[in-house]
């Protein structure tokens, strides 16, 4: 596995009306001459992550930044004109957040947030990232590798399964 000490977050600079994907953006990089899609992953409108390019695989999405980072895109960033715009709705934050989260714990490791903009003289993804995501910009940093000691805030705590079903492996009785 690669060595990751970052997250770049990216807008896919598409007008609120357009509900684009994963499919569609390696679409766009593969006409390009890509060999695959730029990004780790994809947060549609609503909520829903995608996965991109193998999180094993370097990214095309940073230049200069993409060796050791993980490149997470969601959809919009312009608004009906077309001018770049935060449009992050409620879903793509909440899920976002969940992600770095998974990523810090699954890496096992702190990993510092920074937005495309801190890279290139590009407005994406449409605001400064230590501004919107300072709290978790915070946390995603003083990750300590002791999960039983780092508990993420209540509020992204799961009390069911996405499928809202108690826990299939003991019909509910582990409280999971």
């Amino acid at each position: 596995m690669r060595e990751i000490k970052r997250i770049v977050l990216h807008c896919a600079a598409t007008k609120p009306s357009q509900d684009i994907d994963a499919d569609t953006i390696r679409e766009w990089h593969l006409a390009r001459g890509w060999s695959d899609i730029g990004y780790h992953y994809v947060i549609k409108l609503d909520g829903i992550v995608e996965s991109g390019r193998p999180l094993s695989l370097m990214g095309a999405h940073a230049r200069g930044h993409n060796k050791n980072s993980v490149g997470i895109c969601y959809i919009g960033g312009l608004d009906y004109k077309g001018k770049p715009q935060d449009t992050m709705n409620g879903r793509q934050v909440d899920s976002f957040k969940r992600l770095v989260y998974a990523l810090c714990i699954t890496l096992n490791k702190p990993l510092a947030i920074h937005g495309h903009n801190e890279f290139s003289d590009k407005a994406c993804p449409s605001f400064k990232v230590a501004d919107k995501f300072s709290e978790l910009q915070s946390w995603a940093l003083s990750y300590q590798r002791r999960f039983a000691d780092q508990r993420p805030p209540a509020a992204l705590e799961l009390t069911q399964h996405s499928t809202g079903h108690p826990c299939p492996c003991c019909d509910g009785k582990c409280g999971c």
